[in-house]
């Protein structure tokens, strides 16, 4: 005997012959038959879950490729073929005012993203971009962030 409190309903199933005698029941059903139903019906279908959410949003990812051709553009002027830093070869862009936003009202006019705004750019090599992170007091004072 269980200590349970909810009692299981008893009476007669509706598959089983109506001279049968009663026994428990589940949803109308005795053991077999309950299981015997539950077989046939169909499975659930979970619901499509969709497509993932993207990792970059469509209006970014267009200010990305404009990204790539300007970087390709700004890099290939003479005056940026030679880190301020380290003076060695450039490779990166750093950004002064960092990426996102807009550097002033003319930028916000003109639709022109600090990651797009060419005015805040500062082409260096890997070595000067981390020296510019590692030291943010001695880069503001160089110029080479704001």
């Amino acid at each position: 005997m269980s200590n349970s409190t909810i009692k299981q309903k008893v009476g007669i199933c509706i598959d089983c012959p109506s001279n049968s005698k009663e026994q428990p029941l589940t949803a109308k059903r005795c053991s077999t038959h309950y299981w015997n139903y539950r077989a046939s019906l169909k499975p659930v279908k979970i619901k499509d879950i969709g497509k993932p959410i993207s990792k970059v949003s469509k209006k970014r990812a267009v200010e990305n490729a404009k990204y790539t051709v300007q970087k390709i553009v700004y890099m290939a002027k003479p005056e940026n073929k030679t880190c301020p830093v380290t003076q060695q070869p450039t490779t990166d862009v750093h950004h002064v005012m960092k990426r996102i936003g807009f550097a002033d009202d003319w930028a916000r006019i003109n639709n022109i993203p600090l990651l797009l705004d060419t005015r805040y750019w500062l082409a260096v090599s890997r070595e000067g971009h981390i020296w510019i992170h590692d030291n943010p007091r001695e880069a503001k004072e160089l110029g080479y962030l704001k």
